[in-house]
């Protein structure tokens, strides 16, 4: 058993803001891998106690050189390795015996090299689980605090220019990835503290570090790549965080197609989860997923602000007619609204704007701005006075000589600053700075036009919905009611499919069933027969059988008693099971109605997916399904359904009566309410068919099929 370290479990400050810091394997060589590290932390001021370690010098970099790290002293914040992975395992163990709090793994030749580079890491994450030493890497580039000035990474991105503190954090799995964002934002007025490059997370990983950097009082953005997740309850303590102190994280996670997947892997060495399954559940915690880095590094500009919208109601305005055309396009297609303006705004900007002037939405001040200096510093305090509106936008295009620039620049940061309303610039050939002085005051500001929509449609979003309470349901114990408990004690099966009729039994107290008559022989179906209101349908019932049409296990639309006994005994006679396990299920048979399939999906990250989809045809021929994750709530439910392709069909179409949306969507409430609460013994669920009535009739589970994966007693805690 290694020795543990003696820091705080979730204190990581050893390595975001270290006051001692080791390289084994140092250079002399300030453009080597293992040289860069000192250059960085010299040249750019760090007042932290550096440690090279390398046997071969006295002195490297004009800093003492010592021969191993068993020379330096005890408790060092951080230790890079830089050497060949072979002996990075040794050095590890002697990081252990220092007491060090925290190690860096440049070297790669891992998990990302295959199944030996595999076991290799697997012990490094054993060390650091036994030990209690932090571990970053392998195969990682670094980390650096601007802040601080501890810039302990290799990556070019820090090889010219000035160090700009900031307001956001930038982590990601690849080290490119990480410099590309950096260098994108670097000069763009908004600056960074934290930039980190994880690697292959042995040990430590994305989720963990930003839910900690969150709480970091100069943070109000993080900034996320990540090719692969681990650990599903990581990313939803993540999104939890981020709820709870109003910080947003956006999200670049690749991997959608079945190469890219495959490619994620051999660069990181890990396993990829299904995207789909990913998107819904970053949606449903309030992480903001993003589609490039252009995305990842230019919404930062106005995530990174304190200031939320209330709405989406847009108003523009612009010194170009086309330019403000195109931006409502885009804001239509993202979900915002060009919003109509007040009477008494009409009127105030119908007084200040010229007679060929639009005073709708969008605002058209033309070419006048030339004559008339103050159009749009006049314009500007009439809409941040009307009610109607929650973002105002700027477009605007080519503006030099001859325009007021400063006033008008000086205007539209002033009321960013001063009012209420969100206000935004996009500046198409904007002189050399201008973007970048915006952005240092606090309005996000773009040159490409359709991007600054982009983002502010993906912040109004985020604002809307972060209104949306999360509950944490993400356990992994079994609990039930009482009731309940008592049936799951009777099934004489614990694990696998059951019967349709234990399936229905199951469901029932979170969903009505309605009346079910089992019965094992002729007796019992003469018996029940005079108590049934025909129609009716008659169902082999049994474990053993899923898909009881396929074997004649079903017979609709039996009108009488002598056609439900004709019906058993044709049944019984095709041997479908043996006669002392053979049992049907007599049901009412239901009117016609709109089909829909409600399943679960048990995914190995994440855990318990809904999957709401379009019966028959229309699942299988036009992917027509949405996810859901559990605990869903009524808005949830309501807008899953109105996203389904077949969803005009529900609404009611051509004189045909609207379906029970409302039933429906309650009944998608309670089945996540059933999956949560028997999350420890599902394995699968599909309810396939549900019968959506016309209004006011309710829903119908037609056919039910549970699959257990453990008992209840088993998980009973």
């Amino acid at each position: 058993m290694l020795m543990k370290a003696t820091q705080k479990k979730n204190d990581f400050s050893s390595f975001l803001d270290p006051k001692s810091i080791a390289i084994i394997g140092a250079s002399n060589d300030s453009g080597k891998i293992s040289g860069r590290p000192i250059e960085y932390l010299k040249r750019y001021g760090f007042e932290g106690n550096i440690y090279p370690v390398n046997p071969k010098y006295e002195t490297i970099q004009g800093l003492k050189a010592y021969k191993s790290i068993e020379d330096l002293p005890n408790h060092i914040d951080l230790v890079i390795i830089a050497i060949s992975a072979n002996y990075v395992i040794d050095n590890l163990k002697i990081c252990v015996k220092k007491n060090v709090k925290s190690c860096m793994i440049f070297s790669s030749g891992f998990a990302e090299m295959g199944e030996e580079g595999r076991v290799l890491q697997e012990e490094i994450s054993i060390i650091a689980k036994e030990s209690g030493m932090f571990i970053v890497g392998p195969n990682c580039q670094g980390i650096a605090n601007l802040k601080n000035k501890s810039i302990t990474t290799f990556s070019t991105a820090f090889v010219e220019g000035k160090l700009v503190n900031g307001s956001s954090a930038i982590l990601s799995q690849s080290g490119a990835v990480a410099a590309m964002v950096y260098n994108m934002q670097k000069d763009d007025g908004t600056g960074i503290k934290y930039w980190a490059s994880t690697g292959n997370e042995s040990d430590m990983n994305i989720p963990r570090m930003a839910t900690y950097i969150l709480e970091d009082e100069d943070i109000s953005v993080v900034q996320i790549y990540m090719e692969s997740i681990k650990n599903g309850s990581e990313i939803i303590e993540l999104g939890k965080k981020s709820k709870e102190l109003d910080k947003p994280v956006l999200v670049l996670k690749p991997g959608k197609s079945e190469e890219a997947k495959k490619a994620a892997s051999s660069h990181t060495g890990a396993l990829a989860a299904e995207d789909i399954v990913v998107d819904k559940v970053l949606d449903h915690y309030g992480l903001v997923r993003v589609d490039d880095v252009n995305e990842l590094s230019s919404y930062s500009k106005v995530f990174r602000l304190s200031k939320r919208v209330k709405g989406k109601n847009v108003a523009i305005l612009s010194n170009s007619g086309g330019l403000g055309v195109m931006m409502v396009d885009k804001c239509k297609e993202l979900g915002l609204t060009i919003v109509e303006f007040t009477e008494n705004t009409k009127t105030r900007l119908f007084e200040i704007l010229p007679i060929f002037a639009s005073y709708e939405n969008p605002i058209d001040v033309t070419a006048q701005l030339l004559n008339d200096k103050e159009l749009l510093s006049n314009a500007l305090p009439i809409l941040m006075e009307d009610s109607n509106v929650d973002i105002i936008l700027f477009g605007l295009g080519i503006i030099g000589k001859g325009y007021q620039i400063d006033t008008i620049m000086k205007d539209i940061i002033d009321s960013q600053n001063n009012g209420e309303k969100l206000v935004s610039v996009a500046w198409v050939g904007s002189q050399k700075g201008r973007v970048e002085e915006f952005n240092r005051n606090n309005v996000p500001a773009f040159e490409d036009p359709t991007m600054c929509v982009k983002a502010i449609a993906a912040y109004a979003n985020y604002c809307v919905k972060n209104d949306r309470n999360i509950h944490n349901y993400y356990e992994n114990t079994f609990f039930t009611t009482s009731n309940n408990k008592q049936f799951l004690d009777t099934l004489k099966i614990n694990k696998g499919f059951l019967s349709e009729y234990d399936s229905k039994k199951l469901l029932n107290e979170w969903i009505s069933i309605g009346n079910m008559n089992l019965c094992s022989n002729e007796t019992e179906v003469n018996h029940i027969a005079n108590t049934l209101n025909y129609p009716v349908v008659l169902k082999i019932n049994s474990a053993k059988v899923q898909h009881k049409t396929e074997v004649g296990g079903v017979k609709l639309n039996i009108q009488n008693k002598q056609q439900l006994l004709e019906a058993y005994n044709e049944m019984k006679n095709k041997n479908i099971l043996p006669e002392a396990e053979f049992q049907v299920l007599i049901e009412e048979m239901v009117e016609t109605g709109f089909e829909i399939s409600l399943g679960l999906k048990k995914d190995p990250v994440f855990g318990p997916i809904i999957m709401v989809a379009s019966g028959g045809i229309y699942i299988e021929v036009l992917k027509d399904f949405k996810l859901l994750v559990p605990p869903v709530s009524n808005e949830e439910a309501e807008k899953a359904i109105n996203e389904l392709i077949m969803s005009p069909l529900l609404k009611g179409i051509r004189g045909k009566a609207p379906k029970d949306i409302k039933q429906l969507s309650e009944a998608i409430v309670k089945f996540s309410e059933f999956v949560l609460e028997n999350e420890g013994i599902l394995e699968e669920v599909d309810l396939n068919p549900i019968i959506v009535l016309d209004a006011g009739k309710g829903v119908k589970v037609v056919d039910a099929l549970i699959k257990l994966s453990k008992s209840g007693e088993e998980n009973d805690n």
